[in-house]
């Protein structure tokens, strides 16, 4: 059996580590109405779930300023504290 060196072991510890932070700061999304089946959410659509969303909320949100909000961008603002997840 080989033996795998001591700097070795801390390089698989830290990538271990990395790997799992990374995947536990992403929190699951809640299942958000798409109401018109464009993949993306209006503000009246995150409205349904929060209702206290504004406009200035959703522009923040919406990072590449196209009018909606994608899961890729509503992650980001969930996993950055810009929106809270409803408690179930």
């Amino acid at each position: 059996m080989k033996r795998m060196s001591l700097r070795a072991m801390a390089l698989v510890a830290t990538s271990a580590s990395l790997i799992a932070g990374a995947a536990m700061a992403q929190t699951s999304l809640p299942l958000i109405e798409d109401a018109d089946g464009s993949g993306d959410w209006s503000l009246a659509e995150l409205q349904t779930l929060w209702p206290e969303l504004t406009q200035e909320g959703f522009v923040a949100i919406d990072t590449d300023a196209n009018g909606a909000v994608s899961p890729e961008e509503l992650q980001l603002a969930v996993d950055n504290g810009l929106v809270q997840l409803p408690q179930q």
